[in-house]
């Protein structure tokens, strides 16, 4: 079963994440997706760095696992440059739903090398979402909603960025043992922007600035990420990875329903199909 505090956290980071995701859309469409994640992880960096100077600097201690901090930044660098891509030429009800199945390979593998060990009905609320989101993100879009700027870059992106943030939030839970859990992030955070900036002095990225009326949404996708973010870091420290995992890739049915409202972007039979699914493992985690 799962308790109650595996479902607040991968709830809570299933709306952050969702809500930053729907607010990406209107902005990488503006600037670009390099800039938008670009400037998502400083507004990040600078809510998380006060937070861990606060609640953890009396527990930072010298610890080997700085070693994997670089790593763990180019993977979700890698992961979160392909979720703004996808988001920017894809259609977001389909790009959105394929993402958020990343939880499948951080199911897996927390079973293989964590001896992570759900009970039934977890397990059968695992399977369920998993289904629903496989049901989501093998129909195509609704024809009625307007045409993507390239529905296979799109596609392509949203794979690879469901590989990398599998990978990225299984190998977290070893930063989060090490670091605690806020101190974890935020060094995730300052490495990435560094990589970050590096690609650009390279010439590999351009960031450049930003214009005043895009401020707004960039604040509040990086106040709702760092939601997301510190929630499933801290629920993972004693909770399952496997459970919060999976609940926190529901943030594709808060995405999807944003856009059916704000966006008019129509769901298909199966993509309903799938959402109830979705929320079927949710009340099967739920069961106690």
């Amino acid at each position: 079963m799962g308790t109650a505090s595996d479902l607040f956290f991968g709830l809570s980071a299933a709306f952050g994440y969702g809500t930053g995701d729907f607010l990406a859309r209107g902005a990488s469409h503006r600037v670009g997706y390099v800039r938008v994640l670009f400037y998502m992880e400083v507004v990040s960096l600078l809510v998380m760095l006060p937070l861990a100077v606060v609640f953890e600097r009396d527990r930072w201690r010298p610890t080997s696992a700085l070693e994997i901090v670089p790593i763990l930044a180019a993977v979700n660098v890698f992961a979160s440059l392909f979720l703004y891509r996808a988001i920017e030429y894809g259609v977001l009800s389909v790009v959105s739903p394929l993402i958020s199945s990343f939880p499948a390979v951080t199911a897996a593998l927390a079973i293989l090398f964590l001896g992570d060990r759900p009970p039934l009905a977890a397990a059968a609320g695992i399977v369920a979402a998993l289904a629903g989101i496989v049901l989501i993100s093998r129909s195509g879009a609704h024809p009625d909603n307007p045409p993507p700027k390239d529905a296979r870059v799109g596609l392509i992106s949203a794979i690879l960025s469901f590989s990398g943030y599998g990978v990225f939030y299984f190998a977290l839970k070893y930063a989060v043992l090490d670091f605690e859990p806020i101190t974890a992030v935020t060094l995730v955070r300052t490495a990435g922007i560094g990589i970050l900036i590096l690609a650009s002095v390279a010439g590999v990225a351009r960031i450049g600035g930003l214009p005043g009326d895009v401020w707004p949404a960039i604040v509040a996708m990086g106040l709702l990420d760092t939601l997301g973010f510190i929630a499933y870091s801290v629920g993972i420290v004693a909770g399952s990875v496997a459970i919060i995992g999976t609940l926190s890739g529901l943030f594709s049915a808060v995405t999807v329903g944003l856009a059916a409202i704000f966006l008019r972007e129509r769901l298909t039979r199966i993509q309903y199909a799938g959402m109830a699914a979705i929320f079927l493992g949710v009340v099967l985690m739920a069961v106690r």
